[in-house]
């Protein structure tokens, strides 16, 4: 996380510095600001300054747009391998407990040997039956 704030402030360094070079903040060569002539209404160079702001700032939030959709996809992909391996654990652990001796013997003799209190099939079975044999 912290590489892609670093690269994110280098992107945007780079940015605002070409931009404030390009509209002559900056002048490249000596490093002084303001070597050109300033205009009589100093309107446009402000004008100039702030679109390249904001420009810069637009610039570094799509940076780190897209740094937080990389983390997003990598941090998506541990949750879906950890969802995964919880499943997988779960399965086991259900199959190894309904698939062990003890629980099939269970269920054979609760089918095989299951009879009615009465020795019925059902109460309902035969309602004139009258259970005396």
């Amino acid at each position: 996380m912290k590489l892609v704030g670093y690269i994110a402030i280098f992107i945007g360094g780079l940015i605002v510095s070409y931009l404030l070079i390009s509209i002559g903040v900056v002048d490249a060569v000596d490093g002084i600001p303001g070597t050109q002539k300033e205009p009589a209404i100093a309107l446009p160079t402000y004008l100039g300054f702030v679109s390249a702001m904001m420009t810069a700032v637009t610039t570094v939030l799509a940076a780190v747009a897209i740094g937080i959709g990389i983390v997003a996809a990598y941090t998506f992909r541990e949750i879906k391998d950890e969802a995964q391996k919880t499943a997988s654990a779960t399965v086991d652990a259900l199959i190894s407990e309904k698939l062990s001796d003890e629980a099939i013997k269970a269920r054979i003799d609760e089918i095989a040997f299951a009879q009615n209190s009465k020795g019925e099939l059902d109460e309902d079975f035969d309602p004139d039956d009258a259970g005396e044999r």
